[in-house]
């Protein structure tokens, strides 16, 4: 029988069997924020979701969490983009954490497709305050590009190279190459960021013309560097 690994897809006796094979919950979380003409608002969650089902099967068990769209700044300012406060992002996490141990979970993985001080600062707050009130279980909180190189770099950027290579590897049916242009005209909803790190200014700039420099053989390489750490760090806890 064909392992599911979608929490949201499994009927009752099937959750329960997953959880007893390995009680590993993998949360992919990210921001609904712009990401140029070529990819979608939603490309954080969905890129960290998209690892993460790899990283199920990868091992051979655990369950991945939908998508969640709930993060710190973040392009606040951007076409689309939507971010929160410290205070509701701590909530929304740690009782998401409390509620996975409910149900069986003994690791924790938070993979974060979006990235920056706000976003990074928060999510190893929360993991480390719930893993040290509950040392029983064991709680990661990292973006995807931590503790991976590919050749000789780390595969973490805004939109450019390596997150549209990602994504075209792992969505090429949404990604739109055809969109992108280094003329970038982006529509900014008001001038003082909310609950912000730092504060936008200047317009936007490409590191060079990403037709040239993403691929989808790129972004393969890049998700099998990623998942092979992740499943060494769930390993060794196991």
């Amino acid at each position: 029988m064909q392992l599911k690994y979608k929490y949201e897809e499994m009927l009752p006796q099937e959750f329960l069997e997953a959880v007893e094979k390995m009680p590993v919950f993998f949360v992919p979380t990210g921001l609904l924020e712009w990401h140029g003409d070529h990819l979608p608002l939603g490309q954080d969650s969905l890129k960290a979701h998209g690892i993460c089902l790899e990283a199920a099967k990868r091992l051979g068990g655990g369950i991945v969490l939908p998508p969640c769209y709930f993060g710190r700044p973040g392009y606040s300012r951007y076409i689309g983009t939507l971010t929160f406060s410290e205070g509701c992002v701590t909530s929304v996490f740690t009782e998401l954490f409390e509620e996975l141990q409910k149900v069986g979970a003994k690791i924790i993985y938070l993979l974060t497709g979006h990235y920056g001080p706000a976003q990074m600062d928060t999510i190893r707050h929360i993991a480390q305050s719930y893993q040290k009130e509950h040392p029983e279980i064991t709680v990661f909180a990292r973006a995807e590009y931590e503790g991976v190189l590919v050749d000789g770099e780390v595969p973490g950027d805004h939109a450019a190279k390596y997150e549209t290579s990602i994504f075209s590897y792992l969505y090429p049916h949404l990604t739109h190459m055809e969109n992108f242009s280094m003329e970038t005209d982006i529509k900014r909803y008001y001038n003082n960021p909310r609950n912000d790190y730092y504060k936008e200014s200047g317009d936007w700039e490409w590191p060079g013309d990403l037709r040239d420099m993403a691929s989808p053989t790129l972004g393969r390489r890049c998700v099998d560097a990623i998942v092979e750490y992740i499943v060494e760090c769930i390993k060794e806890k196991l």
